[in-house]
């Protein structure tokens, strides 16, 4: 497991940073979306909540390798965090990851996200490992 940095951490949280998962689909295609739940769980992790269970809860149940990128478009800042999603429906992680969403609603599954590595995405870095 790689220990987020506190820039990594604050980056995460910054507001107006976007968030896309990538998971591997049915067949080995890739399949990317939208996951604006993402947070830092811990010193070692990031989680989201799986609110619909179609596409990428279905693609983490037969494979949870994943990337989570994070993006600033106003800075042109990011970086992409790859690890594996372990998934839950109950206890003390889901309910964690349910209580950062409005409204008391409950998702289908709480993700939580071991991050393995993490890389850059700005322009003038791209590509490197940062951690």
């Amino acid at each position: 497991m790689a220990v987020l940095t506190q820039e990594l951490k604050d980056f995460v949280s910054r507001p107006g940073v976007t968030k896309m998962l990538a998971t591997v689909g049915d067949g080995g295609f890739p399949n990317i979306g939208p996951k604006g739940s993402t947070f830092v769980l811990d010193d070692e992790s990031l989680a989201y909540a799986e609110a619909i269970g179609k596409h990428h809860y279905e693609n983490v149940k037969r494979n949870p390798a994943v990337a989570i990128a994070c993006v600033d478009w106003e800075t042109r800042e990011g970086y992409r965090f790859l690890g594996e999603a372990e998934l839950y429906s109950s206890g003390e992680i889901y309910d964690h990851i349910a209580r950062q969403l409005p409204g008391g609603y409950k998702p289908v599954a709480g993700v939580r996200v071991r991050v393995q590595a993490v890389y850059s995405l700005s322009a003038q870095s791209a590509g490197e490992r940062v951690l």
